[in-house]
């Protein structure tokens, strides 16, 4: 028996239980049985229903995702973001931020946002450094929180991570509405 007959077995004896018929000796279920509860019924039907879709399509199961919105985090989300008094680099403010949202229908933050913000309020500098553009703290961003930190990679070469100390998370949260407009603007183009 391969896994398709497996679940096609299970959608039939699901399907009998939610009917109130036992599936080994195809008797009625008692009245009084769990199995005649309205709410385990519905359930059942309902996984019976994906099982036998899943049979009808050869072991393939597709479900129906709604189009995702703009980002967009509500003030009562944004009272979960754990800050941090170690330096986080945006990468990982911003992993915080999309952890607080519901990712099946919003669209995620990018990545950039913030930095980009940033750079337009003359908190961060983009310098081009070896033909490569990199963004550094302003003397504005240096007294926010923003610093800059020299670190090695796992490669062993060395580099300059740009972090932001709690002060400087904070001000990116207090202001996430101007974030979020360059966000999907951004996105929106």
């Amino acid at each position: 028996m391969n896994e398709i007959d497996k679940i096609a077995r299970a959608q039939m004896y699901l399907e009998k239980l939610a009917n109130g018929i036992n599936p080994l000796d195809g008797t009625e279920v008692s009245e009084n049985d769990i199995v005649n509860n309205v709410r385990i019924s519905r359930c059942m039907f309902y996984v019976s229903d994906i099982l036998k879709q899943i049979v009808d399509n050869k072991g393939k199961f597709k479900v129906e995702l709604p189009d995702r919105v703009p980002f967009s985090v509500t003030s009562e989300q944004l009272s979960r973001f754990q800050f941090s008094d170690t330096p986080l680099s945006i990468s990982e403010i911003t992993r915080r931020i999309n952890a607080l949202i519901d990712t099946i229908y919003v669209k995620e933050l990018k990545l950039g946002s913030i930095a980009e913000w940033l750079v337009s309020i003359n908190m961060l500098s983009n310098i081009t450094v070896n033909n490569k553009t990199r963004r550094i703290p302003t003397e504005a961003g240096k007294n926010l929180g923003i610093t800059m930190e020299e670190r090695i990679d796992q490669y062993g070469q060395h580099y300059e991570a740009v972090l932001y100390n709690r002060n400087a998370q904070q001000f990116i949260i207090d202001n996430i509405d101007a974030v979020i407009n360059m966000n999907n603007e951004k996105a929106s183009k």
